[in-house]
């Protein structure tokens, strides 16, 4: 009979294992051959193309304010206006509010070298000083061979709005240094740029400079504040990035559970860095669908096929007699069998009048490993718990599963003190239990409640409200520790 069972089970097992495998392999590879494709084309047409794209769409929206920065330091009103002594403050307000409101610039501006007043559409805004640490742009740009220069900063004459100044030398005809013109872009209109790029595309754009801070985000809050070698994933390729200066690179970035794509295009008049980021896993989510659709179907003929051939050779009995007495994850009986030896051991301690006990076991906290680690994890801590228990009884003891992560042992001929001993040994061993989750080890503590008949004269029901009592108080006291419930002793 026995040989007949094991034939018939390992015939539905060969069978269920290819119908499986065939169907898994044959998706699978399908999936991989479709995810190899996306991967190459991303990698090798898209990405480069909407990042040159979008290089040329950003670089044609600066070049404007530079070129309008240029004109304004070679008009010829702004230089005379200088030479003759800046007499006329209201000329050059309305010669720089009318640059602003023309070409819809959020800011027009002048710095004069001889007074180091800074002129703008509304008036003077202050005098700047080498000492004042806001003026420090002023300073850095005049001592760099250089005609323009891009700056993130805050505009005072805003209260502090992030800006992007195009900041542009003003020189006189001897090539003397007149002060310093320019026009600004607010940050916020350029994120929201970005954004519609972002939205566009599918992508994630934004810009830094030479240093790796970035300049330019659609989160406003990371500007000037963030610097890419600091962040998760890209920081890894963040070295090549910022030594590449040629044409478009596309690099490849490991996360931790996938492979994401980033190009970076260098400006060479801004000595900034146009970064584009692509996830191609969103590009595989039909594939992925299609992929869990043959799986599911795959298993659904599965378990048909095993259904047949089960009705066929009449295997059910015996399958369903094994669901009705173990616990399917952890190999342990479950609550049905652990209530027909529960009766069993109160009938032998009426009869013979030996203590019996019993150890109602619930693990702390349990509920934030499957929140942290997931689901498998917590199955696996399960199964090393139920290890652990089983070292620690006896072969005449039972351990078995009474709920989710409720465990109760049935102590065999065993009294109050000699239980206790047991659960300080459990808790004692389980405290040091560890069970990995990925790169790291964590352990969780469990509360025993303890219930003992003297001569049997308790029933089922009442062993387990007192151990249930007990167990509560002991998880009213923080976990971690055995109780005994005082009405326990009562035979």
């Amino acid at each position: 009979m026995k040989n007949t069972l094991y034939t018939r089970t390992r015939l539905i097992a060969i069978i269920s294992i290819i119908l499986v495998f065939s169907f898994a392999f044959t998706s699978i590879i399908s999936f991989n051959v479709t995810r190899e494709t996306v991967n190459k084309g991303t990698k090798d047409e898209i990405l480069p193309l909407v990042s040159n794209n979008i290089y040329s769409e950003i670089q044609q929206i600066l070049l404007n304010p530079i070129n309008n920065s240029s004109l304004m330091a070679n008009d010829e009103f702004l230089i005379n206006w200088v030479a003759n002594g800046e007499t006329d403050t209201d000329e050059v307000i309305r010669y720089l509010k009318r640059i602003r409101d023309e070409y819809h610039y959020f800011s027009a501006f002048f710095v004069s070298d001889r007074t180091r007043n800074y002129y703008y559409y509304d008036g003077i805004l202050k005098t700047i000083s080498p000492d004042n640490d806001h003026d420090v742009w002023y300073y850095n740009f005049i001592n760099k061979d250089i005609p323009y220069k891009l700056d993130v900063d805050t505009d005072e004459a805003t209260a502090g709005t992030i800006t992007i100044f195009i900041n542009h030398r003003l020189e006189d005809n001897d090539g003397k240094l007149l002060g310093v013109t320019g026009v600004g872009l607010k940050m916020e209109s350029v994120g929201q740029m970005l954004s519609a790029y972002q939205e566009k595309y599918g992508h994630l754009i934004y810009m830094i400079d030479s240093d790796g801070v970035i300049q330019i985000h659609p989160e406003i809050n990371l500007v000037k504040k963030q610097n890419i070698r600091d962040l998760p994933g890209i920081g890894s390729v963040s070295t090549e990035i910022l030594a590449n200066k040629t044409d478009t690179q596309i690099y490849e970035i490991k996360n931790r559970d996938h492979i994401t794509l980033a190009s970076s295009r260098y400006f060479p008049n801004l000595e900034w860095f146009l970064i584009v980021e692509e996830d191609p896993s969103d590009s595989l989510k039909p594939a992925q669908n299609h992929l869990i659709g043959n799986l599911i179907i795959g298993l659904v003929v599965t378990i048909v096929v095993i259904v047949l051939i089960a009705l066929t050779i009449n295997l059910f009995h015996s399958k369903i007699e094994a669901l009705a007495t173990t616990d399917e994850l952890t190999g342990i009986k479950n609550r049905r069998k652990a209530e027909e030896v529960f009766l069993h051991e109160i009938a032998f301690t009426r009869r013979y009048g030996q203590p019996f006990s019993i150890l109602m076991i619930d693990i702390d906290t349990f509920k934030s490993v499957n929140d942290q680690y997931g689901h498998l994890v917590g199955d696996r801590y399960l199964k090393l718990l139920t290890e652990a228990l089983q070292d620690e009884i006896r072969e005449v003891d039972t351990i078995s599963r009474w709920g989710g992560e409720e465990f109760l042992a049935l102590l065999h001929q065993t009294d109050a003190g000699q239980a206790e001993i047991v659960a300080r040994r459990i808790l004692d061993r389980v405290s040091s239990l560890e069970c990995r989750a990925e790169n790291e080890a964590f352990t969780r503590s469990v509360s025993i409640g303890i219930a003992t008949a003297p001569e049997g004269k308790v029933t089922v029901d009442e062993m387990i409200a007192l151990a249930d009592r007990a167990l509560y108080q002991a998880k009213a006291e923080g976990g971690n520790r055995a109780h005994f419930t005082p009405d326990a002793n009562q035979g």
